[in-house]
């Protein structure tokens, strides 16, 4: 019997962007405007995004999350969009948060939250419908208006963008970590390990 001493490490952040591609690529199983798929997704590329915040956040400003919970738990850098600009700060970039990609991230940012904290959808509304139709009892469900084809491809597409964009801007500014910040962002094996034999 052999010993061997093995050390790794896993990058979350590509394994939720493989489950956000597979499920953003699905075919709804029932009704399109189910969105089954499209929901999870969605939920996957946002977790993604964040996934990435941690991973290149505690390289470029290890002190911040040395102490994650209670550094990004209060103002100015709260939350997930103070760890957005921490790393922008510290890297020195801008993000134009008026226009896509950044909108679409915040609008996943939201979906999260809504998702996140469940709570009871009530909506009354009052329509017009032709004779012999029904009507649409459920158009006003948020979760109708958050979910849906489009913004679910442009879920996938914005997201890898912004993850992308930080990524090129991340590596511009760093200096050794190469391993980390070579090539692109969303392009990472699910784990890197090596190891040898300890004893035999």
């Amino acid at each position: 019997m052999a010993i061997y001493e093995i050390a790794g490490q896993g990058f979350t952040h590509q394994y939720l962007w493989n489950c956000a591609e597979a499920l953003l690529t699905q075919t709804e199983t029932k009704s399109p405007t189910d969105g089954y798929f499209a929901t999870s997704g969605m939920l996957m590329a946002y977790f993604a995004y964040e996934a990435y915040l941690n991973l290149v956040g505690p390289r470029i400003d290890a002190e911040a999350w040395k102490d994650e919970r209670d550094f990004f738990s209060k103002p100015p850098y709260k939350g997930t969009q103070g760890k957005l600009r921490r790393i922008c700060e510290k890297i020195g970039i801008k993000v134009d948060h008026g226009k896509r990609p950044y909108q679409t991230i915040r609008n996943l940012g939201r979906l999260r939250d809504f998702l996140a904290h469940g709570k009871l959808d009530a909506y009354a509304f009052e329509m017009d419908v032709g004779k012999g139709k029904d009507p649409d009892m459920f158009r006003e469900l948020q979760i109708y208006k958050m979910v849906n084809r489009d913004n679910a491809d442009r879920a996938l597409k914005d997201t890898e963008e912004f993850i992308e964009f930080l990524h090129a801007s991340v590596t511009a500014k760093r200096v050794g970590d190469q391993t980390l910040f070579n090539g692109k962002a969303l392009k990472f094996p699910l784990a890197l390990a090596s190891g040898g034999t300890k004893q035999t």
